[in-house]
């Protein structure tokens, strides 16, 4: 059966839809254009709508107000505005009453008991410091339309204040504006009463409810339910002066209501107390039904400010933006101009809070397009019935309510059979997969699904608009596919006086944003943060400069500078993507784009969004700063939703949870234990898992709360959540969660400083090993350094000690042996006087002093043999001694090594005895080789050692002691007798030489 389908569904496309490709998906002809080259590399191109100099001739100011009053005489019977309660009409306005009310009550704000509205002097340099203000404090109704547009008439600046303001908002706003005349509703007079002392300013209290009681809804519902008896009330003709003919019809409706007898008791009451508390009550009607017919536009300059708005304050403080005329034109005319409204829509459910500049716009636009207004019940279960009953074609909200919208219709789709469930899904999924208008035709044509859903919420809607935020891209494709409508999207914030940028008719691109609406408008990026403004598709903070800008913040003049860049474009805080055709999609708010500790950035709008799509959960904000790992959420849900998903999904077993009691006993705190929590999550994941976000868009620590979010606690009236006020109240789940990161990144801290510890000790013990090996190989080197230094040091030691020694032997032997000679000298002259004296004597002499040199040769030979062998065994003993044992001690004292000391002591003294027989031999060799040379002059002063002629007995006149030269450090040859080793002693030499005296 499926196969069939699909070839029947196949066959379908190749006959209808191939052909009407083109008309479906036609060229894009773009927004804009780039009207100004960038000048500075952190800003884009300045990009204006197309034809932008054609188009701003058709756009030439004119007041509002003229406008209006020039399309909608005073006595056109036609109805502009029905209020609903309950559901169901309660009451009609045409425009010609409209009107003539506004003129009336414009009226008495100037000539009210003679004076009307007082003007005062402010700090503010629009308006000339000059206004005359007219609060406006209530939700929507006829009669708050009708103030509005009668003080835009007499020329007195508005003052609008949202009705779910928190009364210290209002009693802060009202001290600094010192403001007198304040229109509200009857139900928020009581919290004015209780702050009365802290009003000095405040003096007249308008009450704006209407006094009718709605019981004639039987008959209103005939009216609006047959479009014969919508043209006998409503659809009158007019004459050519826009007179209405049959204006009676009017004057039997309004007849037949009652007045509300219990809202005129209260209001009776008030005035009588009135005398006591300071303040004067007046009823609408009582200043609005001055009959007049003459109306002076005032103070219809285009920079006169005409209104004052205070934004909701989702981001901290309420600020007044101020608003000229030329804002409201540039914002009202060129937005009726739009391909939007070709649709032709013929109603407008106003349920949106009109303070809302968004709001107020489109009930303007209504006006001046003649489309008629249908205002809500005030009441969030007939919502869904006033959709229905108001049989709009266009219907205008907030992502909030379509999000609503979506999570109904799948849950009644998910109750049904799953064979239908099947067949509903296949068609859907089929259809998106082709978007094109032929075949969707065809195909709804064929089942007819979309028709009976859209049936259950306005048979009559053709067109979603999306304002006031962003969409997710699913849901919108999800709705148009559901309802067979087209969605389109639209952006702008208070500042912007309104929309500013919308989609085009032919637009179906559900991320984007449109383009410009008026041809003055001039828009940019610049680049923030991770978003740049130089990329081929620019990205980064949205600046704007048009005649819809507002001109500043009431009595803020520095916050107000600081709005603007240095060429006056408005800084939205909005980051977006100025995309090919000049459309704009919107990323982040600036405040919303957040910074986790690793540094990476969320952008936690986006998550809201995306975490709104699960059905139960009604609003999700997310939350996170630099200080954490991951982000956080709190998340509101619907009981009902909640309780029907978890038993889907078999998840209330154990739990005593039933249908009767689930509304009491889904509380916070049963919902935020492990397995609420558990399930919750895993919903979170799957949609997370839908995505190509990266790991830390995913949410681990959440708050589940089930109580009721609305404008009396943490929604704007325009179903913003109140960012602020949630992080304030919900302070002590972000501080547990922070408090659980600091004692992780805590434990981590410690663990860390463990390892680093354990990293450092390892480290410590293999630098020790290192250390120790480097010292040992370090001491191996030094000592053999010090060994090698400590030879050398010896040697030269010895060397200068044995030339030292050498150098004393050689002088004292030079005196010992000069005195000798000189003493042979005389010895000898003597005994040649005795020879020549004695001639007999001579022989004698001879044989005697034979025997005498050789006894003397032969002891002398032996004394030196024995003095020499002696005197060098002691020295060089002594000299080895003390070398070893200083090196001992040096060699001890700085490495503390046995075994190296030994060693050095016996290499040492090897290395000296060794070095001492060598030096022996040497200066024996040598001293015999030189012995044999010829002996040098006497004048060459060198230090030598003469040596001992013997005594010859043939000729003792010529035996005579001659000096010789030798080499450096050499002792002279003498004759073995008398040879004298260098290390003789001072007492062997005197012995030696007294010898030789007595034997001379």
């Amino acid at each position: 059966m499926h196969f069939i389908f699909s070839v029947y569904l196949f066959i379908i496309y190749i006959i209808y839809v191939d052909p009407c490709k083109c008309s479906c998906f036609g060229k894009d002809k773009g927004y804009s254009e780039i009207c100004e080259k960038a000048i500075y590399e952190n800003e884009s191109n300045t990009y204006c709508m197309k034809d932008h100099l054609i188009r701003e001739s058709l756009f030439i100011y004119k007041p509002i107000m003229k406008l209006l009053l020039k399309k909608y005489r005073l006595r056109n019977n036609k109805i502009a505005i029905v209020e609903h309660a309950y559901g169901e009409p309660q009451n009609f306005i045409t425009y010609g009453k409209f009107f003539r009310k506004v003129l009336s009550f414009s009226h008495s704000l100037n000539n009210f008991e003679g004076q009307g509205i007082q003007g005062k002097s402010y700090k503010e340099h629009q308006n000339h410091g000059w206004f005359r203000l007219l609060g406006i404090y209530g939700s929507n109704s006829i009669n708050w339309l009708i103030a509005d547009m009668a003080a835009m008439m007499s020329g007195v600046t508005t003052l609008i204040l949202h009705s779910k303001f928190s009364i210290d908002v209002i009693v802060n706003i009202l001290n600094e504006t010192k403001l007198e005349w304040l229109c509200l509703d009857l139900d928020l007079v009581e919290g004015l009463l209780q702050h009365r002392h802290e009003l000095p300013y405040l003096k007249k209290l308008i009450i704006l409810d209407n006094l009718v009681k709605p019981i004639q809804i039987d008959f209103l519902r005939y009216i609006f339910n047959d479009s014969r008896n919508i043209s006998e009330y409503s659809d009158t003709s007019d004459d050519e002066d826009g007179n209405d003919i049959s204006d009676e019809s009017f004057e039997i409706n309004m007849g037949l209501a009652e007045y509300d007898l219990e809202k005129l008791e209260k209001i009776k009451e008030l005035k009588e107390r009135s005398k006591y508390i300071g303040f004067r009550f007046l009823e609408f009607d009582d200043i609005s039904s001055v009959p007049t017919k003459i109306y002076n536009i005032q103070n219809d300059e285009p920079d006169f400010i005409t209104s004052i708005v205070y934004t909701s304050g989702t981001s901290g403080k309420s600020k007044g933006v101020m608003l000229s005329n030329l804002n409201m034109y540039n914002a009202i005319v060129p937005l009726c101009k739009h391909s939007m409204l070709n649709y032709h829509p013929k109603a407008h459910l106003s349920y949106l809070p009109v303070s809302h500049i968004y709001e107020r716009i489109n009930v303007y636009v209504a006006f001046l397009s003649g489309i008629k207004i249908d205002i809500w019940s005030k009441n969030i279960n007939f919502f869904a019935r006033d959709i229905f009953n108001s049989k709009g074609e266009l219907l205008v909200g907030v992502p909030k309510v379509f999000n609503r919208i979506y999570s109904n219709i799948m849950a009644e789709i998910n109750n049904l059979s799953s064979t239908k469930r099947r067949n509903i899904k296949n068609v859907f999924s089929l259809r998106r997969s082709v978007n094109c208008t032929c075949f969707t035709n065809l195909l709804e044509g064929i089942t007819g699904y979309s028709s009976k859903i859209r049936n259950c919420v306005n048979p009559n809607l053709e067109v979603i608009l999306n304002g006031g935020g962003k969409l997710s891209p699913r849901i919108a494709d999800e709705l148009r596919v559901l309802l067979n409508v087209n969605f389109y999207q639209g952006y702008g914030l208070t500042e912007t006086t309104g929309p500013i940028f919308v989609q085009q008719r032919k637009d179906y691109n559900t991320e984007s944003m449109g383009g410009p609406i008026a041809p003055n408008t001039r828009y940019k990026v610049r680049t923030w943060e991770t978003y740049k403004a130089s990329d081929s598709t620019p990205k980064g903070e949205l600046l704007i400069k048009s005649d819809s800008i507002f001109k500043g913040y009431f009595q803020e003049r520095e916050l107000t500078q600081s709005s603007f860049t240095y060429d006056r474009f408005f800084i939205t805080g909005d980051i977006v993507q100025i995309n090919d055709n000049g459309s704009l999609t919107f990323l982040d708010r600036s405040k919303g784009l957040v910074k986790l500790s690793q540094g990476e950035y969320i952008e936690t709008d986006m998550l809201n969004n995306l975490y709104s799509e699960i059905p139960f959960i009604n609003n999700c904000v997310v939350y996170g700063d630099d200080s954490l790992d991951e982000a956080l959420a709190i998340i509101s849900v619907d009981k009902y939703l909640l309780y029907r998903c978890l038993r889907d999904d078999n998840m209330l077993n154990n739990t005593g949870i039933n249908e009767k009691n689930y509304l009491d006993k889904l509380i916070d705190k049963k919902l935020n234990t492990k397995h609420f929590i558990d399930y919750v999550k895993n919903k979170m994941l799957e949609v997370y898992n839908n995505t190509h976000l990266n790991r830390y868009n995913i949410i681990n620590h959440i708050y589940i709360t089930s109580k009721t979010w609305d404008t009396t606690n943490y929604l704007t009236p325009t179903m913003k959540v109140k960012r602020f006020s949630v992080i304030q109240d919900y302070a002590f789940f972000i501080d547990h969660v922070k408090d659980i990161f600091k004692k992780k990144l805590k434990d981590e801290m410690e663990h860390n400083e463990n390892l680093e510890d354990e990293i450092l000790h390892d480290e410590e013990i293999e630098n020790d090993q290192i250390d120790k090996e480097k010292s040992v190989k370090n001491n191996i080197s030094r000592t053999s350094q010090k060994r090698k230094s400590h030879t050398q040091e010896k040697s030269k030691s010895i060397s200068q000690e044995k030339s030292k020694s050498i150098s004393q032997e050689k002088s004292k032997s030079i005196s010992q042996e000069k005195s000798k000679s000189i003493s042979q000298e005389k010895n000898t002259s003597k005994s040649q006087e005795k020879n020549t004296s004695k001639s007999q004597e001579k022989n004698t002499s001879k044989s005697q002093e034979k025997n005498t040199s050789k006894s003397q040769e032969k002891n002398t030979s032996k004394s030196q043999e024995k003095n020499t062998s002696k005197s060098q065994e002691k020295n060089t003993s002594k000299s080895q001694e003390k070398n070893t044992s200083k090196y001992k001690e040096k060699d001890t004292s700085k490495y503390k090594e046995k075994d190296t000391s030994k060693s050095q002591e016996k290499d040492t003294s090897k290395s000296q005895e060794k070095k001492t027989s060598k030096s022996k031999e040497k200066n024996t060799s040598r001293s015999k080789e030189k012995n044999t040379s010829t002996p040098p002059q006497e004048n060459i002063s060198i230090p030598v050692k003469k040596k001992i002629a013997k005594p010859q007995q043939n000729n003792m006149s010529k035996c005579t002691l001659k000096p010789t030269l030798n080499s450096t450090d050499m002792p002279l040859k003498v004759p073995e007798k008398y040879k004298v080793q260098t290390n003789k002693s001072r007492f062997q030499v005197q012995n030696l030489r007294e010898e030789l005296e007595m034997n001379s």
